[in-house]
């Protein structure tokens, strides 16, 4: 993503926030998502309690949708809220709490990429000022807020939110057998098959985005969600390997998380069944390393699918994609990648 290619931009950073911030708890992205709904209204202040009720609200509601939403075995705030889901706290009650119990961690932990100051602020924290106590928005949040980047982030935000659940709930980060994650191109979502079920976790679009920076996987060109030119879900190494007796391809699953990625419709439609060709190879191999670099929620999925190591997933990606090109000789050229706005 750019950030990582040393372009600093708003939604780069804080892309590289939600995906490689630390994920000992989903406040994050409970805050994150509360910080861009007020930025868009155009305030510059917002005290705690203003802070608190949409919050609260969308940490009650992940409660409701898994048990789970932090690694600590116990947590106040998160008490309070099963406590309000239950009818055991009203209203009032639970934002006060979320006030003095649900900020403590976060807000000082929100904008630290590897233990330092990312290098775009979003905000002032005036908590201990005893005038006007609260948060400044500063411009860079605004302008995030107000761009066409916003309701891609929403989406991304939610996204790494549903695998860090599904992470946690199925164990995956300490699992023996690895559960299966799959892509499902009726309903455009991972899937993820379980010995008990098989239930959809996320959209694939929205969980991938962020680690291109909502770009174009072939072209570099920004692609707007749900306009007519993407993002599109592509299988890097044809999708038509599958149908192959299983003699002739032996290769990892392409309809995986390590053969997907997101393109614009002019260069889905210009591959078509073919892969492309072995000089962009490195592109998706840089791709994979980042979603295991950043402690992606399923990154045992993937090192089980294509290696522990980055020289064993080099030999991995090498081999299938001389296999891939064997059965299906013929092979696309991306486009020349436009340069980076």
């Amino acid at each position: 993503m750019d950030y990582r290619r040393g372009v600093v931009t708003g939604e780069s950073v804080w892309r590289a926030i939600v995906l490689y911030g630390a994920n000992s708890a989903t406040y994050k992205f409970a805050f994150g998502t509360t910080l861009l709904e007020i930025a868009a209204t155009g305030r510059d202040h917002v005290t705690l309690d203003e802070l608190a009720p949409r919050y609260a609200e969308l940490l009650c509601q992940a409660l409701q949708r898994q048990p789970r939403q932090g690694t600590a075995a116990r947590s106040r705030f998160l008490d309070a809220c099963r406590a309000f889901n239950v009818g055991d706290l009203d209203r009032d009650t639970l934002h006060r709490r979320t006030v003095q119990l649900g900020f403590g961690n976060v807000i000082d932990a929100f904008p630290q990429l590897r233990g330092g100051q990312a290098p775009v602020r979003y905000y002032e924290d005036r908590r201990r000022n005893s005038t006007l106590p609260g948060l400044v928005i500063r411009d860079e949040l605004h302008r995030l807020a107000r761009s066409v980047h916003a309701r891609d982030l929403d989406a991304e935000t939610t996204a790494r939110w549903r695998l860090v659940e599904t992470a946690w709930t199925t164990g995956v980060s300490g699992a023996l057998l690895v559960p299966s994650l799959v892509y499902d191109p009726g309903t455009r979502d991972l899937v993820l098959h379980t010995r008990q079920r098989r239930r959809s976790v996320t959209g694939v679009a929205a969980a991938l985005s962020g680690y291109q920076d909502g770009r174009c996987a072939y072209c570099d060109r920004l692609m707007a969600r749900d306009a007519a030119g993407g993002p599109v879900v592509e299988h890097v190494l044809p999708w038509k390997l599958k149908r192959l007796p299983i003699r002739h391809w032996n290769g990892p699953d392409v309809d995986t998380v390590w053969n997907l990625a997101l393109s614009c419709t002019s260069c889905n439609q210009a591959k078509q069944d073919r892969a492309p060709h072995e000089t962009w190879m490195p592109w998706l191999e840089r791709r994979n390393n980042d979603l295991i670099e950043s402690r992606h929620p399923l990154r045992e999925v993937l090192m089980s699918q294509t290696g522990d190591t980055e020289a064993a997933r080099h030999a991995t990606l090498k081999s299938a994609y001389q296999r891939a090109t064997e059965l299906l000789p013929a092979v696309w050229t991306p486009p020349a990648r436009v340069p980076t706005a």
